[in-house]
Formats: C-alpha cells, structure tokens, sequence
C-alpha cells in the first residue's frame, strides 16, 4: 500500500478530509523521524515499537573476493510489533 492509498482509507474510516488527512500523517511521521533522531523510541500499545539502535563499525569481506572493507559505525530504525498486531496478522 502506497501513502496515497494510506491517506484515502485513513480518510475513509475517520470521517475527515483527504487534505487533513495528510497533514495528520505528515506531523505523526515528522514527529516519530524526530524522536528517532533524538534517539528515543515511539511505542503504540499493541501495536509496536520503533527505536533508533546503533550498529557498531565492523570489517567485511566482498563475496567473491579477499577484500575486506570497513562499515562505519551507523543507526539504524527497529520496529518490534506489539502483541495484538502479532495476533491480527497470523
């Protein structure tokens, strides 16, 4: 499902405009992307976790040849889903 698609069903089952639509959508990820970025994490209950987790600079060797390259250190976005979204998908 695309944002757009996202936006219309959102629409749809909270009985607001497309354009409000959006800008709620807007701010909720301006806001998670900030959060994130300030390296705190963004729970919903039952649904899930995001949270900013830093992987640690390693060495790697390219597949197919002996050299190796270094990876910076870096973060990157987990998701944990919640229990109830775990239930609705199984």
């Amino acid at each position: 499902m695309k944002k757009a698609e996202f936006i219309t069903k959102v629409a749809a089952k909270s009985n607001l405009s497309k354009r409000d639509t959006e800008a709620v959508v807007e701010a909720a990820i301006e806001t998670i992307t900030a959060a994130l970025k300030a390296r705190d994490s963004v729970g919903f209950l039952g649904f899930g976790s995001f949270s900013a987790s830093k992987k640690n600079e390693r060495d790697i060797t390219i597949p197919g040849t002996d050299r190796k390259v270094r990876v910076p250190a870096k973060y990157s976005v987990r998701f944990k889903p919640g229990k109830l979204l775990k239930e609705a998908i199984e």
